[in-house]
């Protein structure tokens, strides 16, 4: 058999094995989340939850070590037994404990592009790399260039804003505002638990109504830092890890003053009420 036709049936076994993991992924996913709905304080499970790219893998394996539970999280069969159930879930009052991360979502923002043109320089599952191709080129055209973030920033903020929830299901704002002040629900903030993370998660653990083990805690923070994590201190980007930076506030670096309007114009007042801004003037000091 020529080489090259045994490298394409390689491929297309490739193919189809990701389209089976992720076809098994989805449907444990799905039956997972209907077990933890009726049954979830019954198996004594816990929900991390955060809008994507907040922070919420970190949160849930802070969580399995503090609570002494596993954190399935590439799991591909529905999960019946006591654990943290990973989730980016609207939230719904037949819900168990839970715990709900925030992060400012400009750093969201930074976070969701540099994780997407990751996925589209992998080109590890051909369904995603092909609506991402689509994506970029309707954004930017046939010229688009990744590495220029800054220039990329304002269309991005725009999109993330108004067609992306349609991929997401919701805004940023709008899903950290869905879980707020809900019963059972502790939260957390990607900012504080860099600051001291033992004493953010205790604080979000006990809120949700649960008195948290000290030493647990204090185990969790330590064998669950960044630079453990990583291998690299806070702040030392690997573009190609999924743990690319660990710092807040990068969204400096990478924000343009459109790309500030922009985003004031969706989430002004959000990032007020939410604690990250004490005015709407905060983009007038970008370059």
């Amino acid at each position: 058999m020529p080489v090259s036709k045994g490298v394409d049936q390689d491929h297309e076994r490739s193919k189809s094995a990701l389209w089976v993991e992720e076809n098994l992924r989805r449907v444990a996913r799905g039956a997972t989340r209907r077990l933890a709905m009726r049954r979830g304080d019954d198996l004594q499970m816990w929900v991390g939850c955060g809008y994507p790219k907040s922070g919420t893998v970190w949160m849930c394996k802070l969580m399995g070590t503090a609570l002494g539970l596993p954190v399935p999280i590439d799991y591909q069969m529905p999960i019946l037994m006591p654990s943290v159930l990973h989730a980016h879930w609207m939230w719904d009052d037949r819900m168990p404990r839970s715990l709900y991360i925030r992060r400012d979502g400009r750093d969201v923002t930074v976070s969701m592009y540099f994780f997407w043109t990751k996925l589209l320089k992998m080109k590890r599952d051909p369904k995603v790399h092909r609506n991402l191709e689509k994506i970029f080129h309707d954004l930017y055209g046939p010229g688009f260039d990744p590495e220029d973030v800054r220039g990329n920033m304002a269309t991005f903020v725009e999109y993330q804003m108004t067609v992306a929830p349609t991929t997401h299901g919701i805004t940023w704002q709008a899903h950290i505002r869905d879980w707020w002040d809900r019963p059972r629900v502790g939260h957390v903030t990607y900012e504080g638990l860099l600051r001291d993370t033992a004493a953010e998660l205790a604080q979000g653990l006990a809120r949700a109504g649960d008195e948290p083990d000290g030493e647990l805690v204090e185990l969790a923070a330590r064998r669950h830092s960044f630079a453990r994590e990583s291998g690299r201190k806070a702040g030392e980007e690997d573009r190609s890890s999924f743990l690319r930076k660990g710092v807040s506030g990068e969204w400096r670096t990478h924000f343009t003053r459109e790309a500030g309007e922009a985003f004031d114009s969706f989430a002004g007042q959000d990032l007020i009420d939410f604690g990250y801004e004490t005015d709407r003037r905060w983009f007038e000091s970008l370059a």
